[in-house]
C-alpha cells in the first residue's frame, strides 16, 4: 500500500528469465489519476536507491550484473516506496552512524563483489554485527574474515551496500518491518502483461 499516493496497491514482480538478465516489474491495477507517474517514479528511485538498471520493457529493472539477487530487490521495492518523493532522491553512502557505538561504520570495496566493514572509534565487534545483519537482509555470503561480505555474482553493488547499511545494525527492527509492509496486501501477478510474472 503507497501511503505516499492514495493508498494504491503496488507490486514487485520476477519476470521469466528465460536464459537472459533476471528483470523485475514494478506495476499497479489502480486507475487513479497519476499512478502511471507514480510507478514511473518508484522505477526512477529504485534505479538511484538500489543501483538498479532499466530492464527491456517499461517500469521493469534489473542488476547490471545479471543476476536476481532477489531479496535484495524486494528490499531496494520496499526502501523506494517509503522514500517522501518530494525529498531528493541520491544513492546511499558506504557509511552510517551507529548510534549505540557513537561511531561510524564503513563499507570498503575490495573489488569483486567484496566488502569489508570498519569502525571510525568505537567497538569492531560492531561492524561484525552490520556484516551479519547485512548477509540476512540481502542474502549476502560472508567472507573468510568475519568483518567481510561478498555478492556471489563478483560485481560492486555499492547502492545496494549503502542503502541497507543503516538496517543492518537493527536487523530485527528491519526485518519485522519489511514483513509487516508485505504483510499489507498480496496482490496477483499481472499475467497478461509479463506472461507469467511472479509477484513475492
Amino acid at each position: 500500500m503507497d501511503r505516499h499516493f492514495h493508498d494504491i496497491s503496488i507490486g514487485l514482480y520476477a519476470l521469466p528469465r528465460d536464459g537472459g538478465p533476471q528483470e523485475y516489474l514494478v506495476h499497479t491495477y489502480s486507475q487513479v489519476d497519476g499512478a502511471g507517474g507514480r510507478i514511473a517514479a518508484l522505477v526512477a528511485i529504485m534505479q538511484v536507491l538500489g543501483g538498479m538498471a532499466p530492464g527491456s520493457t517499461p517500469n521493469s529493472l534489473r542488476f547490471a550484473c545479471g543476476e536476481a539477487h532477489r531479496l535484495a530487490a524486494k528490499r531496494v521495492f520496499l526502501e523506494a516506496c517509503k522514500h517522501d518523493p518530494d525529498a531528493d532522491v541520491a544513492p546511499p553512502p558506504l557509511s552510517t552512524l551507529d548510534k549505540k557505538a557513537e561511531a561510524m561504520v564503513i563499507a570498503e570495496s575490495l573489488g569483486g563483489g567484496r566488502y569489508r566493514f570498519v569502525m571510525d572509534g568505537g567497538e569492531q565487534r560492531r561492524a561484525t554485527m552490520a556484516v551479519g545483519g547485512l548477509a540476512k537482509l540481502a542474502d549476502l555470503s560472508q567472507g573468510s574474515e568475519p568483518t567481510e561480505l561478498a555478492f556471489e555474482c563478483g560485481q560492486a553493488h555499492d547502492e545496494l551496500i549503502g542503502l541497507l547499511l543503516p538496517r543492518a545494525l537493527n536487523v530485527r527492527a528491519a526485518l519485522r518491518e519489511y514483513e509487516a509492509a508485505v504483510a499489507r496486501g498480496v496482490l496477483s501477478a499481472p499475467s497478461a502483461q509479463t506472461g507469467g510474472a511472479a509477484q513475492f
